[in-house]
């Protein structure tokens, strides 16, 4: 009779399908070597939450009990964190191989991780759990040394009173020429001014977005001074999907998104559409929107794949101008469009890609200025494992960008300018001891019109038990002057050299418990050669006579007290002699995410410190304190409801002096995703 039972409880136990049964995880290296002291977090994909974490024994292996499907990410120190769904149907022991990574101070925009392990990434619907409308809201929201300046509820806008200025560690410059974004892996910004374009960041294809604070001149050459923020599309997975979000708040404040996509073999394809608008909190202050992307792939073998993307983007943005001197019938439209080509390559030894990019936009302004402006480049980066103990990776980018511009009402004619940057790289990874891990890095860039500068970057990671390490990063940052500045406005300066940054870091790690983790890093950032303007109306001049210490602390904590409550924070201080308007002296962020059963709820917020209103420093901003709640409910399989609101307290405050921002305001919305 024993015997009988144990044979029926035995075909039961196979019977079960893997998604309500305990399945394996074994996580290992390039060279399918065990990585102990992996870190696992596992999210359910219906409610986007993590339902748990582990960490993988000596053999590298782990045992999960969640239902499929799940999405895991999996981080162990010296490697690249790994982000992967695992469907209904796999196998109970799952094999996942994570590649080296380049030692670097990198916090992740959602899950904030320890710097020194390599590239943090976030999905899209961990970002948009904090209720951010855009990739830079994300980015402030849950970076504490990133802050970005806004004068509305919706829509950055450019020109003379346009924000969406992103400082990292107080560095970042007006117009944002000194963080750099990266997207699809290719330098992204304006021409002939040499900033990005915020308002078309959105979320409508941002699969992933990573930050790197501190210097990252080495890979991304230019701009990346003060850091980089790194912003990826999703790739379809198998079959078809299609997700249509759409939120309605104050102001006629409304986002609206259609991602649709499919995998089928060897081939892909993808297409996100996004709109978005609002009336504005103060007459004359409406923004509108319209953006779309496409891709097409296919894996032409085993090793290698080709993708074709497409991008376009129009906005108009009005701007009311500061209360004490508004403005009437003042906008700006700009309209963008690009594409790359890639080739991606994975072997057992050697990865990477090699892409070729371009981008062309139309500026319109009501003062009368108009540009076209174009880039058109090709990137190249692979990487080799010599050994499990020495990566090895270089590549190349050569980029040329420039194009014409006119004020037509003044009559004056900016002229046509073009520039060309080339520069090679090359980064080395040695792991002498299991406890040890070195890397340097070195880049020589070329550009037509400075001549060449050279970039090297050096850092030590040790890890001093599995629970604790320390990390310390050496390295320098450059930023080329834009065209603007030579040849357009306000006072051009054809001999203008790059701006320089040496950059001393070093970050203690602590994990004493698989739900407890918090790191600092202390910093010091030598800025040298700055690009100042000096004089007055008529005789500015534009002059390399700038300079800055910046030195600062950021502290972060991540804690999952229970199960279903997750909670984050984190803090940063800059001292700087030389500090500019708009950055904050100290800033907290801080969030919890709680899982309720049959709903989820996220509470969070920023705390920032008072800061200059003028180059001048003669005129304070006082500081504030703005909370985000968001509430979402599940109603069926495929859908559910959201509702959102922000500045909870209805604080008063100011970012750009002269521009209050909106007290507090509602949305809601709905997600279908089949």
């Amino acid at each position: 009779m024993l015997s009988q039972f144990v044979f029926f409880l035995a075909i039961i136990v196979l019977a079960m399908p893997l998604g309500a049964a305990d399945w394996q995880l074994e996580i290992v290296d390039l060279q399918g070597a065990a990585i102990p002291a992996a870190r696992i977090e596992v999210r359910g994909l219906a409610a986007s939450k993590t339902t748990g974490s582990v960490v993988t024994d000596d053999a590298g292996r782990a045992k999960i009990a969640a239902p499929l499907p799940v999405e895991v990410r999996v981080t162990a120190s010296g490697f690249d964190p790994l982000m992967q769904r695992i469907e209904p149907g796999a196998a109970r022991e799952v094999v996942l191989r994570l590649r080296p990574a380049t030692i670097r101070t990198t916090l992740d925009v959602v899950v904030k991780e320890a710097p020194g392990s390599g590239p943090q990434v976030g999905s899209a619907l961990e970002i948009e759990g904090s209720g951010a409308r855009t990739v830079f809201d994300a980015v402030e929201k849950l970076v504490p040394s990133a802050f970005v300046t806004r004068r509305g509820v919706m829509g950055y806008g450019i020109a003379t009173n346009g924000t969406g200025v992103v400082s990292i560690r107080g560095i970042g410059e007006s117009p944002n020429t000194g963080v750099l974004i990266v997207v699809d892996g290719r330098p992204d910004y304006q021409g002939l001014m040499g900033h990005p374009l915020p308002d078309f960041y959105t979320l409508s294809d941002a699969g992933s977005v990573t930050i790197t604070p501190g210097p990252a001149s080495v890979l991304y050459g230019s701009n990346a001074m003060g850091g980089a923020i790194e912003i990826k599309p999703p790739r379809p997975r198998p079959g078809l999907h299609t997700r249509l979000s759409s939120s309605l708040g104050s102001y006629l404040t409304g986002q609206h998104r259609l991602n649709h996509g499919g995998k089928f073999g060897r081939t892909y394809y993808s297409l996100a559409v996004g709109v978005a608008h609002t009336r504005g909190e103060r007459t004359g202050s409406a923004f509108r929107n319209r953006d779309a992307s496409v891709s097409l792939g296919r894996d032409l073998s085993e090793h290698w794949k080709a993708s074709l993307q497409g991008q376009f983007g129009h906005f108009h943005v009005e701007d009311p101008g500061p209360i004490q001197a508004p403005l009437v019938g003042s906008y700006a439209r700009v309209g963008r469009g690009g594409f790359s080509m890639s080739l991606d390559n994975t072997y057992g030894r050697n990865w990477g890609y090699w892409r070729v990019f371009s981008s062309v936009g139309h500026h319109i302004i009501t003062d009368g200025f108009r540009s076209v402006d174009s880039t058109i480049g090709f990137r190249g980066h692979q990487n080799f494992a010599l050994t499990p103990k020495l990566t090895v990776d270089g590549g190349t980018d050569i980029v040329r960008y420039g194009g014409r511009a006119n004020n037509v009402i003044s009559g004056l004619n900016y002229g046509e300018h073009q520039l060309t940057d080339a520069a090679g790289f090359s980064r080395v990874h040695w792991t002498p001891h299991e406890r040890w891990r070195l890397n340097a890095g070195f880049r020589y860039d070329y550009n037509s019109q400075y001549g060449g500068i050279v970039v090297p970057e050096f850092g030590v990671s040790y890890r001093l038990t599995d629970k604790y390490s320390i990390s310390a990063v050496v390295a320098k940052g450059f930023r080329n002057p834009t065209i603007r500045e030579l040849y357009l406005f306000p006072a051009p300066n054809p001999v203008l050299q790059p701006e320089r940054l040496w950059n001393y870091q070093a970050t203690f790690q602590a994990s004493p418990r698989s739900d407890l983790m918090v790191w600092v890093t202390g910093y010091y950032a030598d800025l040298s050669n700055l690009i100042v303007t000096t004089g007055r109306l008529p005789n500015l001049r534009l002059l390399n006579i700038g300079a800055a210490l910046n030195r600062g602390l950021e502290a972060n904590v991540r804690w999952r007290a229970r199960r279903h409550i997750h909670f984050t924070s984190g803090y940063a201080y800059l001292r700087s002699t030389n500090l500019g308007p708009s950055i904050p002296g100290h800033k907290v962020n801080y969030g919890i995410d709680w899982d309720l059963g049959k709903t989820w709820l996220h509470f969070g917020g920023v705390t920032v410190g008072p800061m200059w209103a003028n180059p001048q420093r003669n005129w304070r901003l006082g500081g504030f304190t703005l909370v985000t709640l968001k509430w979402t409910l599940p109603v069926a399989k495929h859908y559910s409801v959201f509702a959102t609101v922000d500045n909870l307290f209805n604080h008063r405050y100011q970012v750009v002096a002269g521009y209050p921002m909106p007290g507090v305001n509602a949305a809601g919305g709905f997600d279908l995703h089949f």
